[in-house]
């Protein structure tokens, strides 16, 4: 069973959840080229005899499987080499930075998730950030979404410092003009 989605558009192609990045479509595209490379070297070697396609990458391979595609035909090759490009070039990139590196599979899964429900040819790249503590920070091409512990805290700072005091028996402390003092010592008018 394929986790591959598919595409509206019958021109368009179906991507596997490996191909995650835009370093893996061009890395792809350059496989490509070398497969092309190798079935122009066997004409010329073997004029008329049938092409051998050479061993391929699991991606290049989920690929042809997924959008019945045989590279033997060169035409074929340079759509797909032209797909691929396209993609590469054009194709929403989402940005995900983690606090520790993310385990593959689960950077799979959101591939995979993000296709299916963002766009169906998005591209993934991830990072990794230590100081957000814990949760990720997502970036688009025009938002940026914080889902770190470290955004979490900063939130609720405030209700943090207000129950460690109460926990403590201290008063609790506020922002004046500027300045933290102790509520005790700010004046309230009535």
């Amino acid at each position: 069973m394929s986790h591959a989605v598919k595409l509206e558009n019958e021109n368009a192609l179906s991507l596997p959840p490996s191909l995650i990045s835009n370093t893996d479509v061009a890395r792809l595209i350059r496989e490509l080229e070398a497969v092309d490379n190798e079935f122009e070297q066997q004409a010329a070697r073997n004029p008329g005899a049938a092409p051998i396609v050479p061993s391929l990458s699991r991606s290049l391979a989920a690929i042809c499987q997924d959008n019945n595609l045989l590279l033997a035909d060169s035409e074929v090759r340079a759509s797909l080499r032209q797909k691929l490009v396209s993609i590469k070039d054009s194709a929403p990139v989402v940005h995900i930075t983690f606090a520790s590196e993310a385990e593959p599979e689960v950077v799979g899964q959101l591939v995979s998730w993000i296709r299916a429900r963002l766009h169906p040819s998005a591209l993934v790249t991830t990072g990794q950030q230590p100081n957000i503590v814990g949760g990720c920070i997502v970036r688009t091409p025009d938002h940026i979404y914080d889902f770190s512990l470290r955004e979490r805290f900063r939130a609720s700072q405030g209700a943090f410092i207000e129950a460690l005091g109460v926990a403590l028996g201290k008063t609790p402390y506020i922002q004046v003009e500027g300045a933290t003092v102790p509520d005790s010592e700010v004046i309230h008018g009535n």
